[in-house]
Parts: structure tokens; sequence; C-alpha cells
């Protein structure tokens, strides 16, 4: 192996550009996220917009599209807060209570005691109420960024299909440019179906959850729901996972008739919907659980729910890109359908 003075130099560039490379994405990587989030919510509301818009005017569809987002947005995390607020209250007269009458009890009274376990549960309480309230203020506080982020998703709408233009203008060989555009088209077009089914049936789970849980009496129904809401994204498993807290809360009800019968209800949930998304991803795309459990965990562990959830979106996406790769077909539909004006 010959080594030159220019390969060294190359190398230590390679090396220096590396570093900055990674500096730079890792200092923007929030930034980063809510484009990417805003670029996912442009995608899904382009459907309903063009629904709309053969009733009305496109930008009255706009409005009224994001008016619906935003109050089933904020009317199911008010209600989330309040189920949690009033849970919230009622442990903290449960919970001292019951440590007090593990205190006074004869079995269990003297190591309770010394475990101060009275004045422990009274500080676990006093704990979550502060994460709570702290979870609240947050969500009050990034009401700019999601103002931001709205503004955003605004511009992609309007102003995307023209920067993809532009980007495939500077693609000298037509071929080449064709087959290019077939390929973002067609990416767009079955990520936006297999997400949009996603969400539709996400919401659909959350619906059943709710209600068997408020039949049976479980604390925080709305909460319960919404975690297995949640977790359906994941392909044939989702609901039994994000089902775990609602059989929990089951198990400790008296009667033993409704534990089994959430329990069964839970279950056919996750049936219907494995069936539900078999349908939807021959339809569209292939997802599996595992790819969503790997990049739904990593997506969390930098950003918490929303990084799970753009995440499985990103994986989505990369995915209808290397099906859209690997097919000759010619696109569904074009890039127009994201134009606002």
């Amino acid at each position: 192996m010959h080594v030159t003075p220019l390969s060294v130099t190359l190398l230590f560039v390679a090396i220096l550009v590396g570093f900055a490379t990674f500096a730079v994405l890792h200092d923007a990587r929030r930034t980063l996220g809510w484009f990417f989030a805003a670029f996912v919510v442009a995608v899904l509301v382009t459907g309903p917009v063009e629904w709309l818009q053969r009733r009305m005017r496109r930008g009255i569809a706009v409005t009224v599209v994001f008016l619906v987002l935003g109050g089933i947005v904020g009317f199911v995390a008010s209600a989330v807060f309040r189920d949690l607020a009033s849970q919230l209250d009622r442990l903290e007269v449960e919970l001292p209570a019951a440590a007090q009458e593990l205190e006074d009890s004869d079995r269990f009274g003297e190591l309770a005691r010394d475990l101060e376990l009275v004045d422990r549960a009274e500080q676990a309480v006093d704990d979550l109420g502060a994460r709570l309230s702290g979870r609240a203020r947050a969500t009050a506080a990034s009401f700019g960024a999601y103002l931001a982020g709205t503004v955003l998703v605004l511009f992609l709408l309007a102003w995307f299909p023209r920067l993809v233009d532009g980007g495939l203008r500077q693609i000298a060989d037509e071929g080449r440019r064709a087959r290019t555009r077939e390929v973002i088209d067609t990416t767009l077009h079955t990520a936006r179906r297999y997400l949009s089914g996603a969400v539709a049936l996400a919401a659909a789970s959350g619906v059943v959850a709710y209600l068997v849980a408020r039949q049976a009496s479980l604390p925080a129904p709305v909460a319960l729901g919404l975690f297995i809401a949640l977790f359906s994204v994941v392909p044939y498993l989702g609901v039994i996972v994000g089902a775990i807290p609602a059989t929990l809360l089951s198990a400790g009800l008296e009667s033993g008739r409704t534990t089994t019968a959430v329990i069964v209800a839970l279950i056919a949930l996750q049936v219907a919907v494995a069936i539900v998304q078999q349908r939807l991803q021959r339809a569209t795309l292939y997802v599996g659980p595992g790819i969503s459990l790997v990049v739904g965990s990593l997506g969390y562990a930098l950003y918490n729910v929303g990084g799970a959830m753009f995440g499985i979106a990103g994986a989505v996406f990369l995915l209808a890109l290397a099906d859209a790769v690997a097919t000759d077909e010619p696109p569904p539909e074009t890039l127009d359908a994201l134009v606002i004006v």
C-alpha cells in the first residue's frame, strides 16, 4: 500500500467533515425533527383537503381541516389531563389511607412504621402531582412551537412540489429525471395511504378501548384508550402491549366476570385490528412489527412519544421509497396533490 501526503490529507479532511456533520446534525436534531413532523402532517392532511376541495375553495378546505385537527388534538389532550388529575386527587386520599392501615395492622405495622410508609406515600403523591403539573405547563409553553409547526405545514403544502420541481430540473438526463419523479410520486402516494390507514385504525382502536374501559369503570379511561391507540400502530401485537395497563387495572376489580370481559374485549380488538392491518399492508406496504418496535423505541429515547410516532412514520417513508425504487410501475398520482394555491 502506497500512502501519499494527499491521501493522508484527504483522510483527515474526511474525518473532520464527518465530525462536523455529526455535530451539526446533533445540534439541529430538534429543528430537523420539527421539519420532518411538519412534512408528515402535510402529507397526511392532503387527502382530507382534496376531498373537501371538491365542495369548497381550497383555502377554506385547508382552514376547515386544520380547525378540526386542532380541535381533536386539544380535546384529547385536555381529556387526558382531566382524567389524570382526577385520579391523582383520588390517589392523594386513598394511598396515604392504605399506608396508614398497614402501619396500624398487627402483622405489618412495625415494618411499615420503620419504613415510614405514610410519609413515603404522601411524598410519592406529591411527586406525581408535580410531574403532572410540570407536563401541563410544558405543553402550554410549547404553544409557540406548535404554531410555528403549523406555519411550516402550510409552507410545505404550498411550496414542496415547487421545491421538488426545482431539484428535478437540475437533472440533465430526461429519462433519469422522469424516473426520479416517478419514484418520488409513488413514495408519497404509498406512504400517505399507509399512514392515513394507520392513523384511522389507531383512532378507532382508541375509541373502542375507551368505551371498554369506561364500561368496566376503569380509572382514567381516556388515557387508557390513548395508550392503546398509540401502541396500535405496531402491527399484529400493538394493542396487546398497549392493553397491559388496562389489564392490570381490571385485575384489581372485585368482579372477576368484569375482568374477564375486559380481557376478552381487548383480545377481540387486537384480532380485528390485525385483520384490518393485514388488508392495509396488502393494499399499500408491508411494515413488520420488528421495524415499528425498534424504530419506535429509538425515537422515544430521542424525543419521547412524538419521536416514536414520527420515527415510525420515517421508517414508513423509507420502506415506501425502497418499494418505489424496486418497481417499474407508473406513479398513481402527481405532486400537484400537495399544492395549496
